[in-house]
């Protein structure tokens, strides 16, 4: 399926590059599995904000997939919030928290989507397919 973003931008959604920020090493194989088989390629994986936040200034993902809790000090949603203010690219929460105020403070940064933990391999399809580019 393509999906066109800006008038000079058209997008291969079965091949997008993705950068994965998760701290769990288990759940980073698990979702880089699904991802692949969905035809898309990983350009990068992180465990923490600051790790994501240097790899991204040199890696242009189509999209990236974060955690909320992550290694170090930062959150994915302190990642969600760098990404809007310095590299406006889209990105997908994946998370087991579903406590209303971090749901709330996760909505504020206007992810694509916010998937619970564990996350199925339709779900995350559907959310990259829904992708506003």
């Amino acid at each position: 399926m393509l999906h066109s973003g800006s008038p000079n931008t058209l997008f291969d959604m079965s091949n997008l590059s993705i950068y994965l920020v998760e701290d769990d090493p288990f759940i980073t194989i698990t979702l880089k599995h699904m991802l692949v088989s969905l035809g898309h390629r990983i350009c990068g994986t992180s465990c923490s904000y600051e790790k994501a936040v240097t790899d991204l200034a040199s890696i242009k993902p189509d999209l990236v997939v974060t955690d909320i809790m992550l290694s170090g000090k930062g959150t994915g949603i302190d990642l969600g919030k760098y990404i809007n203010k310095y590299l406006h690219i889209p990105f997908i929460y994946q998370s087991s928290i579903t406590a209303d105020d971090l749901l709330s403070e996760a909505k504020a940064t206007l992810p694509e989507a916010y998937l619970v933990k564990p996350v199925r391999k339709m779900e995350l399809a559907e959310a990259i397919e829904h992708t506003h580019f």
